[in-house]
């Protein structure tokens, strides 16, 4: 049997500034890398592992990722297009396909639907071959899509099982080829967007783990997925910040050629998160930066660590927001620990040397529709180039579990510290590549997090896994940016409405 494996990844932003409007801006790989280079517990080495046999030839073909975290041009989605095309065609004769996809990807119209539109595009190039393919948590699936591949996304957010997807997409896929099944798969698209803080699945901490929904609800969702006929059933968080017809949650069932079944558990599963999203808002609460900042410096254990949902760059932004920066300084905060990036700090701080007091406008570089540049003066604490490792826990991490094989060198250019405040001492890493959301990010700077009150991280989910075992209080602000949790701010053009909570007073049955 020969497989080929192909690769298309990027969760998009559509209100991101930073886009992705040229080839400079896809990271490609091609061939045998793309086996070499994927880590063992990730979904293509899961699936590498688990399809490997005397009877099986594996086909790495193409990769797609991108370097940007805004939208896809759509000539660039054009070319990314063409690329995986002719390298599956190059690859025939072909017995099935497996496709390594975050799947909320968004390119300019008409490719709204990017996955769904490769997906066309390779079953005109291919013709009814089996498809599988793996997903993130936060996939925006179309039904065309469903109805033209086998999906096996994450059942995890924080994301922990893509190794475990990978091998079930393999051994699925091992059976569709044998005759022994003949998936069909159903969607309920359920009008919840977000918020991704509180589509939690899983904890480090047991008592919070048991009061998420979707912990509860997944617990669900394994029982229905014994029961015989079913192959995979997902409660998919979706994306809120790709703008999207088919954005929202849903609820993806896959059975063995039963669709009413399939369509049956998915729409009981459905009316269960209906009914409970108000959880969804309550389980983490989010609260107003002042309000937020004042309960941190009176809380008498430490650290606290406050949460700026609205620069998080793992959901594309710049991460240049110094919004908490100006409260802190405003509300008379001491002992702090935050991150901004901001390129020019850096070549002043590098310019000026350790020791040095600097005066200048920090932040907001890269984005100011939401914030404006704060101007501060610091003495430079300390200078390095960015180079640090990932020891974990992280976001994810592989698996519940810290082991050598997930840690990972990490480099986001050359940071500077700056402490302002002089005894109030706060210190702002300043980076020019990028912010960390772990604790390594913080302790390779020389941030000593015990001797502090407060922390900052930028961030939704993936922090998670690194703070929650350190940190005396974890507290989400409600901060600008396009990663705020306040939807409503932001200008959608495809968005479904109504949409929960959005539009709060609206009406839904599965």
């Amino acid at each position: 049997m020969r497989i080929a494996i192909a690769g298309f990844s990027h969760e998009t932003n559509t209100f991101a500034a930073e886009k992705n409007d040229t080839m400079d801006s896809v990271t490609i790989q091609r061939g045998q890398e793309i086996l070499d280079r994927a880590h063992p517990r990730s979904f293509i080495g899961g699936f590498a592992e688990a399809a490997q046999g005397p009877d099986v030839e594996l086909i790495p073909t193409v990769n797609i990722g991108f370097e940007h975290g805004g939208i896809i041009g759509a000539q660039v989605w054009e070319a990314c297009r063409a690329q995986i095309i002719e390298a599956l065609r190059a690859a025939r004769p072909l017995d099935a396909v497996y496709l390594a996809m975050h799947g909320a990807a968004v390119a300019e119209a008409p490719y709204t639907d990017a996955e769904g539109e490769l997906v066309r595009a390779i079953r005109q190039a291919l013709g009814d071959l089996p498809i599988v393919a793996t997903y993130d948590f936060h996939a925006i699936m179309s039904d065309y899509e469903l109805a033209n591949i086998v999906p096996f996304p994450n059942n995890t957010n924080p994301h922990i099982d893509g190794y475990e997807r990978g091998i079930e997409a393999a051994q699925n896929l091992r059976r569709i080829l044998r005759g022994e099944i003949k998936p069909v798969t159903r969607r309920v698209l359920v009008p919840i967007i977000g918020p991704n803080i509180g589509q939690s699945t899983w904890s480090h901490i047991p008592a919070e783990e048991e009061r998420l929904p979707l912990y509860q609800l997944n617990l669900k969702r394994a029982e229905l997925e014994e029961r015989a006929g079913v192959i995979n059933i997902t409660i998919l968080g979706g994306y809120g910040y790709g703008d999207s017809p088919d954005a929202g949650m849903s609820i993806v069932a896959t059975t063995d050629g039963d669709p009413e079944l399939a369509e049956r558990l998915a729409r009981e599963l459905a009316r269960d998160l209906w009914n409970r999203r108000h959880e969804l808002l309550r389980v983490r609460p989010i609260y107003p930066i002042d309000e937020g900042i004042k309960m941190a410096m009176a809380h008498s254990e430490k650290p606290v660590l406050l949460v700026d949902l609205g620069d998080d760059p793992g959901s594309a932004c710049p991460a240049d927001s110094p919004a908490v920066l100006e409260r802190l300084i405003a509300l008379g905060a001491r002992d702090c620990a935050l991150t901004i990036r901001d390129a020019e700090v850096v070549e002043a701080g590098l310019r000026a040397g350790v020791g040095a007091e600097l005066t200048m406008p920090v932040g907001a570089k890269i984005d100011q529709r939401f914030y404006k540049p704060v101007v501060v003066t610091g003495r430079v604490r300390s200078i390095d180039d960015g180079n640090y490792m990932i020891l974990g826990p992280t976001h994810g991490g592989w698996s519940r579990e810290v082991t050598p094989a997930a840690f990972r060198e990490a480099n986001v250019g050359p940071r500077v510290v700056l402490r302002i405040g002089g005894s109030s001492k706060i210190d702002v890493i300043f980076s020019r590549g990028g912010t960390g959301k772990d604790r390594d990010f913080f302790k390779s700077a020389g941030i000593i997090l015990e001797e502090k009150q407060i922390i900052v991280v930028k961030s939704n989910q993936a922090h998670r896994a690194s703070f929650d075992p350190v940190v005396a209080s974890t507290i989400e602000l409600d901060t600008p940016g396009v990663s705020t949790v306040n939807y409503a701010r932001l200008p959608y053009r495809y968005l479904p409405r109504p949409i929960w909570p959005v539009d709060l007073e609206m009406e839904w049955r599965a």
